[in-house]
Formats: C-alpha cells, sequence, structure tokens
C-alpha cells in the first residue's frame, strides 16, 4: 500500500506526467515521469490554502508557505481494456505494491503515472515489479 503523501489524486497531476513528461513502454506497463523538484515559494502562491491544495505536500504555516519539495507521486491509470473489474483491481494491487517497492528510490518532486497495458492482466507481481524498475532506470528516475 502507498502512503497517502505518495498517492497522485489530483487530474492537473496525471496530466502534466503524462502529456508534460518523459515515457517508456514495457510489455505491460507504460510508465511516465515527471520531476517537479522546484521548490514553491511564498510570493509565487497567493494563499496559503490555495498552495497546499495545489501542491500536496508542501507545509502550509500560518506566516505562508515554506520552500518545500513535495515527496514524489505514484498514479495509475488501469482501464477497461485490461479486463473487468475484479482483472484491474487485482492488476492495481499489484501495480501498487511494486510502487511502494520503489518509491524511496524517487527523486523528491517526481510524478509518476503507471499505465497498465491488457498483458498486465496475466503478469504477476515480480514482473510487473520488473518492468516498472526497469521502466524507472530507463527513464533516470531510479
Amino acid at each position: 500500500m502507498l502512503p497517502a503523501r505518495h498517492r497522485m489524486s489530483s487530474s492537473r497531476d496525471f496530466a502534466a506526467a503524462v502529456k508534460g513528461g518523459r515515457r517508456v513502454g514495457r510489455r505491460s506497463i507504460v510508465v511516465h515521469v515527471v520531476n517537479r523538484g522546484q521548490p514553491a515559494m511564498a510570493d509565487e502562491i497567493a494563499s496559503p490554502a490555495a498552495a497546499s491544495e495545489r501542491m500536496p505536500g508542501l507545509v502550509v504555516s500560518g506566516s505562508g508557505v515554506d520552500p518545500v519539495i513535495p515527496a514524489p507521486r505514484v498514479g495509475l491509470i488501469v482501464s477497461k481494456s485490461v479486463g473487468n473489474a475484479v482483472t484491474r483491481h487485482a492488476v492495481a494491487r499489484r501495480l501498487r505494491a511494486a510502487a511502494s517497492s520503489v518509491v524511496g528510490g524517487l527523486d523528491d518532486g517526481s510524478l509518476v503515472v503507471i499505465r497498465a497495458l491488457r498483458a498486465a492482466a496475466d503478469d504477476d507481481s515480480d514482473e510487473l515489479a520488473a518492468q516498472l524498475r526497469s521502466g524507472l532506470t530507463k527513464l533516470g528516475a531510479l
């Protein structure tokens, strides 16, 4: 299970990683990575509330936003082409387990999206983890 600070939930973050990042394909997954390792400064953001909403992981104090780089975050895309709901959830669980094993080696501020392909339904956890490590290494994220 991925800790909450490492989970990607914002559609803005998904779009940034998928459309603006680099990607590499493997047999069962496609890995998208973008590094947002730039700290957010208080003068760039209008209010502390907006800052915490825009970049989860920032430390927001009463005086403003401290220049903190957020933790790396991982998101999953498992579409209906992978299989029925039971199959999709099984694949998502295996991908989350694989992601939790590598998230410690990612750069702070990195956004990683793992898109499952149809072949992911037939792969076990070890194979998916190996493909994820291979993809992240190729992209220079590990």
